[in-house]
């Protein structure tokens, strides 16, 4: 079993993802914007874990790139932080639906609203990890890839 831990929208904070990163031990963290410092300084103190990251609406000149476009075991993932595709205004994520279905994703993962959400119908899956530094609780998501079918889940710190 792979498993991917989905951080978003830290704020300065690392307390979150460090006690997160600890309990779920995972292969691979996606963080998806809004601390990109913050999820730098996991990185360094967690030496070794593999991140994959996209820059938030607060990441000023940050180089990461907007949006992955990536396989993981074999499961196609569009992420991105969702203020490029207005997700605080489209309830139906009508626009960042359109893009990862261009780009063949099954499963699509962003943030910038702080509240999460979880979605897995026929068209695979949508996620909100929601805010793991300015949420109330904290929340974050866990993908499960095993076998080539991928599982998640919102989790509560």
């Amino acid at each position: 079993m792979f498993k991917i831990v989905v951080l978003s929208d830290s704020h300065g904070s690392t307390e979150g993802m460090e006690l997160v990163i600890a309990q779920e031990k995972p292969d691979l963290v996606i963080f998806l914007g809004d601390g990109e410092r913050d999820i730098e300084q996991v990185q360094w103190m967690t030496d070794g874990l593999k991140v994959m990251a996209v820059r938030g609406n607060c990441d000023l000149f940050s180089d990461l790139p907007a949006f992955l476009d990536c396989s993981v075991q074999g499961i196609r993932i569009f992420a991105t932080h969702g203020h490029l595709y207005d997700v605080k205004h489209d309830p139906d994520f009508r626009t960042l639906r359109k893009e990862a279905k261009r780009c063949g994703a099954s499963v699509i993962l962003f943030g910038h609203t702080h509240e999460p959400y979880y979605e897995n119908s026929n068209r695979g899956i949508l996620m909100n990890p929601g805010s793991i530094g300015e949420g109330f609780p904290p929340t974050y998501g866990v993908l499960l890839i095993e076998s080539g079918r991928v599982s998640g889940k919102i989790k509560e710190i």
